[in-house]
């Protein structure tokens, strides 16, 4: 949930080992401030509104002289946040008034003075239970707690339902990640960083290029195949291809996807498939000329037994595709769209453009061979 508020693309969140390892891998592409995102998974995001009873002190002592120098049962001690308060311990109650579990939104926004704050929304039963719980307090000091420190102390002056303010010494964007993390939901456990590795752009470019060279090499392998082995027809199959290609960048385009190397491999493996709709079609073609047909009759016949074959081989990759992407990670789901984005383009390229380039070209050349 965290991660999704970042806006990435195509984030990955895996396990490190079986179903009951403690270690989780997380890869962020685009990331510009790794310490700050480092800050947002590592926060634990408990929070709680729990009243004041004694403090600040500057110890611990002094806030349980008068109860015979122990906490009370129902109390505990905790210290401010030197960074948004002025420090020092309070004596506050153990058990809160709401917790974040009660909060429905939050987001960052600004105070009475124009400084940077949070507002929240509570939950509906959340806003029942603080506004009975600030009726009874009125005039006492009410602390915010954020992952065991308190961020902000303040007197209720009245009642308080559903929706508050968060003051603080925040800086706008410790404002937004605090709003961040508390509207993505508090973690039931803290989390130590064991292994960080940042990527750098020299890599990640040379990544891509390979990537891109991979493509270019493969594309002009399929090319001079098509062209030596079928002739003419070879150059219809390449005029289809371009088209395949030249749709499925368009749509990733229209769609502002981020190219990934998983995603060169979609697109590798769907110049392939066209491929091979064109080389059946071209295969039951001069299955039709051998067997003594006209060139109309044996391109009709052609298209026409090749269809289920083609529809058949595109359509089942293309539900294995819709699984890689319900299911996989990041990297896996790039792969799937675009391989989902060139078979749909193929059906329509090998299938109508292909056989558009065949009348085209035989149109008025009745009687003439077809180099196939």
């Amino acid at each position: 949930n965290r991660v999704d508020e970042l806006g990435l693309s195509e984030p990955t969140i895996q396990r490190q080992g079986g179903i009951s390892a403690e270690r989780i891998i997380v890869e962020l592409p685009g990331i510009e401030n790794p310490e700050r995102v480092q800050n947002i998974l590592k926060t634990t995001a408990m929070l709680e509104w729990k009243l004041v009873k004694a403090g600040p002190a500057a110890d611990q002592e002094t806030l349980v002289k008068d109860s015979g120098g122990k906490i009370p049962e129902d109390s505990e001690i905790l210290r401010g946040d030197l960074k948004r308060t002025e420090g020092g311990y309070y004596l506050v109650s153990r058990v809160p008034a709401v917790t974040g579990k009660d909060l429905r939104n939050a987001r960052r926004s600004v105070d009475e003075w124009n400084n940077p704050a949070v507002s929240f929304v509570l939950s509906p039963e959340g806003g029942k239970r603080f506004y009975k719980f600030t009726s009874d307090n009125i005039g006492k000091p009410l602390a915010v707690v954020l992952d065991g420190k308190i961020q902000q102390v303040a007197t209720i002056k009245d009642r308080i339902a559903e929706s508050g303010i968060i003051h603080g010494r925040f800086t706008p964007d410790e404002a937004e990640d605090i709003a961040l993390v508390l509207r993505a939901g508090a973690l039931p456990a803290s989390i130590k960083i064991l292994e960080n590795r940042t990527v750098g752009p020299a890599l990640g470019v040379d990544s891509i290029r390979k990537g891109l060279s991979s493509g270019v090499i493969a594309l002009a392998l399929v090319v001079s195949f098509m062209v030596v082995y079928y002739q003419l027809a070879g150059v219809n199959a390449v005029v289809a291809l371009a088209l395949n290609t030249l749709i499925l960048f368009g749509v990733l385009a229209y769609f502002r996807a981020t190219l990934t190397l998983p995603g060169i491999a979609g697109i590798i493996l769907s110049i392939g498939m066209a491929v091979d709709a064109n080389v059946l079609v071209f295969e039951r073609i001069k299955e039709e000329l051998a067997a003594g047909k006209s060139v109309l009759s044996s391109i009709v016949a052609g298209f026409t037994r090749a269809l289920s074959a083609i529809i058949d081989s595109n359509l089942t990759t293309v539900i294995s595709a819709v699984f890689l992407f319900q299911f996989g990670t990041g990297p896996i789901k790039g792969y799937a769209v675009t391989l989902i984005i060139g078979l749909m383009a193929n059906m329509f390229t090998a299938v109508f453009v292909s056989h558009l380039i065949f009348d085209l070209t035989v149109s008025g050349k009745k009687g003439k061979k077809l180099s196939i």
